[in-house]
């Protein structure tokens, strides 16, 4: 084998440090992007991060961005106090806020209040409602739990035993059929119809087969669907009602959309976004320091700070050269409450002049404010349902929708019933269509909607 040299002379883009961070910013929703800018801010002294107002800031040694389609951008004051030495500043009320008590918190302290559990077995009751899931439903194999901690198994079931008779009725359940079971047990009187039912009747409850219930209880229809109410009562998540243990994560709309006169507004929320800018006293040291050192480590993070302005002023403008083209394309679903048209990403990004990627990253975790209600932006996203067809799927479910909620409850209609509807309105879908676009909306079958 002969070994020689040869030479090639190819093209690709190489991502400098700068692009890489303006992508990043791009795709970071904007608490997110807020985060972020803080913990950079830490380690660079000539980044300043101020109150949120994006459309003050400067990009230092930049030329002004191009110029756009005009948009009202309306700046709103924020809650604002005056502190003790008489400087304004943000005022925070979640200071007046108490934290409320979590499902884990009640369990906790009635394990403590039990007289009958040693401290071995509180110990092994504590660790148990640590492994309970959101639901309060222990989800994890004892055998699994005893192997991988070197726990004896019959301690552990003694635990879980202790941990189920816990209020609310149900905690600690393993399955569905368990949690049921717990509670009718913990019930006033315990029906063995229900019970029956929770055991081993629950997918045809689900189905509401109140005639294969009563085969399955060997009693009457009347009597099966007695029993089957009781079930119907009862909790199937014990942990609904407790505040979870972790806090609620609040979206905040990037931009409102609303109508005026006939014509579309919007409204970028700028509160949301950090203000920053470069320290002007850190800076001129790369001038009037005689420290080599000193000028290298300024000028390292002057072009750090100014790259993260810069990516932040790219991630505004992408997103509204976005939201704009999205206002266009959808016009008729802001000011004529019409149905979405099919628009995708690559339509998008053609007429943006961007990749497909780009729209992509822009779009992630972003939301817009309309008519009260916060919209993701990738939901105005929705494709044909054929490439020759002007109806895009989210027109489609609408119409599903609408036929489901006006039909008969004693006679549902059936996915072919659902076609011809549509058909007869002009949209020509299939059969597996109309089946695939109900599940998508959690709609069950004409069997299931069936009232017995």
């Amino acid at each position: 084998m002969q070994l020689e040299q040869k030479q090639t002379l190819s093209q690709k883009l190489v991502l400098t440090q700068t692009m890489r961070q303006s992508l990043d910013c791009l795709q970071l929703s904007a608490p997110e992007l807020s985060e972020y800018v803080q913990e950079v801010a830490l380690s660079n002294p000539l980044l300043d991060v101020q109150s949120p107002t994006y459309y003050e800031t400067e990009l230092p040694s930049e030329t002004a961005p191009a110029e756009r389609e005009p948009l009202e951008v309306r700046e709103a004051d924020s809650w604002r106090g005056v502190t003790s030495s008489g400087m304004e500043d943000v005022q925070d009320f979640t200071a007046f806020l108490t934290r409320e008590k979590t499902f884990r918190d009640h369990l906790t302290e009635q394990i403590g209040q039990m007289k009958l559990v040693d401290d071995e077995l509180l110990r092994l009751c504590r660790f148990l409602i640590d492994c309970l899931d959101e639901r309060g439903y222990l989800d994890c194999p004892l055998e699994e739990l005893s192997r991988e901690f070197d726990i004896p198994l019959f301690s552990l079931e003694q635990a879980l035993f202790a941990v189920q008779m816990l209020d609310p009725p149900g905690v600690g359940a393993r399955n569905l059929s368990e949690c049921l079971t717990l509670q009718l047990a913990q019930g006033r009187s315990l029906d063995p119809l229900a019970l029956k039912i929770a055991r081993d009747g629950l997918e045809m409850l689900s189905k509401r087969n109140f005639s294969g219930l009563a085969v399955l209880l060997g009693v009457s229809v009347n009597e099966a669907k007695a029993a089957a109410s009781k079930i119907l009562a009862l909790n199937p998540i014990p942990s609904r009602s407790f505040a979870g243990s972790e806090q609620i994560a609040y979206v905040a709309p990037d931009a409102e959309f609303s109508v005026q006169q006939g014509q579309l507004v919007i409204e970028l929320n700028e509160r949301i976004l950090p203000r920053l800018s470069v320290n002007a006293e850190y800076a001129a040291l790369m001038n009037t320091s005689d420290d080599p050192e000193v000028q290298r480590y300024v000028k390292e993070k002057l072009s750090e700070a100014q790259a993260l302005i810069k990516g932040v002023h790219t991630r505004c403008d992408t997103l509204v050269q976005m939201l704009t083209l999205i206002g266009r394309e959808q016009h008729g679903f802001f000011c004529g409450g019409e149905a979405l048209l099919p628009v995708t990403m690559q339509q998008l990004s053609e007429k943006m002049g961007v990749s497909t990627s780009t729209v992509s990253r822009a779009a992630q975790n972003k939301y817009l404010q309309f008519q009260g209600r916060i919209i993701p932006v990738r939901s105005f996203f929705t494709t044909a349902i054929r490439p020759d067809a002007a109806v895009s799927s989210h027109a489609v479910k609408q119409r599903l929708q609408s036929l489901i909620r006006a039909e008969d409850p004693a006679a549902p209609l059936s996915d072919e019933a659902l076609r011809l509807a549509l058909s007869a309105l002009g949209i020509e879908v299939s059969r597996r269509a109309v089946a695939k676009y109900r599940a998508e909306m959690d709609i069950p079958s004409s069997s299931q909607r069936k009232k017995r």
